[in-house]
């Protein structure tokens, strides 16, 4: 547990630092880009509605989208993490804390209604007085989740083509304990219901000047219990997922 608190608090102090960073050193606010539309003369007046126009497709402060994607089985990327499948659907708003002529910082909110895990349950039977098995089953497991802390920083933000790098922590509650390896021989070995979720990686942003956005991304994520059950083997997992903001202002 200290173990993990201490990774916790890394984790939080790096975002945080991260934000006050990209944000020092963002050279401009909104009102400097309102600055910038308003010296367009009116000799190019013509060609500056329309420029005005798609920048103000492309750079409203709030987004409402869906995202969802899969993760198939996979190596694991650490040694004690249980192989996994993974599912999500989510809602996400998202807000522009602060942006430059080539940069925009985002703060994200994600709801997840819909999370499925999938994984494989290891339960320790005794066969004879003198010998244990181990049985192997599937097992899959609904849940639903909140991740109330986002960072995305998209790159060439005027552009139809953006990429972007983004950091997520959250939290998914799930119907039933994961893992469950509990046996007669075993009957302690199960995990928690509410596990957390860290997850970072990026994508690319196809921006429309009818105010909608598409989203391919990908992203490593890690789901644990934060050893608050009595087994905690973590569900380290590749990512890919989509998305499509269907409402900006």
């Amino acid at each position: 547990m200290r173990k993990f608190s201490a990774n916790l608090a890394s984790v939080i102090s790096i975002f945080f630092i991260t934000v006050v960073g990209i944000l020092s050193v963002f050279g401009q606010t909104a009102s400097n880009e309102f600055a910038d539309k308003s010296r367009n003369n009116a000799a190019n007046e013509n060609a500056a509605v329309t420029q005005i126009s798609d920048s103000e497709a492309f750079d409203k402060k709030n987004e409402l989208s869906v995202l969802g994607g899969f993760v198939p089985e996979t190596v694991r990327l650490y040694g004690g993490s249980r192989k996994s499948t993974y599912g999500f659907a989510s809602i996400q708003y998202s807000r522009r804390i602060a942006s430059s002529e080539s940069l925009a910082l985002k703060y994200q909110i994600d709801f997840i209604p819909l999370a499925l895990i999938n994984y494989e349950r290891q339960r320790v039977v005794q066969i004879t007085p003198n010998t244990f098995d181990v049985e192997r089953e599937r097992e899959t497991v609904y849940g639903i989740g909140f991740a109330p802390v986002g960072l995305q920083l998209n790159f060439r933000r005027k552009k139809k083509v953006q990429p972007f790098i983004g950091l997520t922590l959250g939290m998914i509650y799930f119907a039933k304990s994961i893992p469950d390896d509990r046996s007669p021989v075993f009957p302690d070995r199960f995990g928690t219901h509410l596990n957390f979720v860290t997850s970072g990686g990026g994508g690319v942003e196809f921006a429309t000047a009818s105010e909608r956005s598409y989203t391919v991304g990908f992203k490593l994520q890690h789901i644990s219990n934060a050893s608050r059950g009595n087994i905690n083997p973590g569900f380290d997992q590749s990512l890919f997922y989509f998305g499509y903001t269907f409402k900006k202002w």
